[in-house]
């Protein structure tokens, strides 16, 4: 068994993507305490929050092959705070806040936007990384390479129909993911007032 205490998050995340079932063990014992505080904080629903803790943690396990993780500590509590959003916005009580988040829209600067800010580009990233590895390509040449449908299609070697269809369907993705982003902020700001 690993000690906890002398590995760092990036050493149990290495052995976590080989497969090492004590580092996700110590990952999970290390993180589970704050994760569901951060959980709880929002929803004040401890069945909740242990459901989402499962999902949060379980997915860890389960994509460990299919992400890269700078930040073991930041990535887990991004994925909590995703799926307690995803919680709060299926209330049907929270309805009544959409004209709050029309001012929200159009309000000046507030204080926390360098956190909210960096928040979702966190989102953001996290939202790449899931994206089909073949739609993540076309994305990534789009919107850092600054290349056109025309000159991606030319490098990848596919239509420029087929390059088009796979960056609307991550355009359209995305602009539901942060208009849900927004939403949710919203709400937390008006039950955090």
């Amino acid at each position: 068994m690993l000690d906890p205490k002398q590995q760092t998050d990036k050493e149990l995340y290495d052995l976590l993507k080989l497969g090492d079932k004590d580092a996700y063990t110590i990952i999970y014992k290390k993180y589970w305490q704050s994760l569901f505080n951060s959980a709880y904080k929002r929803l004040k629903n401890k069945e909740q929050c242990q459901d989402i803790l499962q999902v949060v943690l379980s997915d860890l396990w389960r994509r460990r092959d299919e992400v890269s993780i700078a930040d073991l500590s930041a990535y887990l509590h991004t994925a909590v705070r995703f799926q307690v959003f995803k919680q709060i916005s299926r209330k049907p009580a929270l309805s009544p806040l959409l004209d709050e988040f029309e001012i929200l829209l159009i309000s000046p600067v507030h204080t926390d936007d360098a956190l909210i800010e960096t928040e979702i580009l966190m989102l953001i990233r996290l939202w790449v990384e899931a994206l089909p590895s073949k739609r993540r390509a076309i994305f990534l040449m789009y919107a850092e390479e600054e290349l056109s449908t025309r000159q991606i299609a030319e490098k990848l070697g596919i239509s420029q129909k087929t390059v088009q269809n796979q960056l609307n369907t991550a355009l359209v993705n995305l602009r539901l993911k942060l208009s849900k982003v927004l939403f949710i902020s919203l709400i937390i700001s008006h039950y955090i007032k």
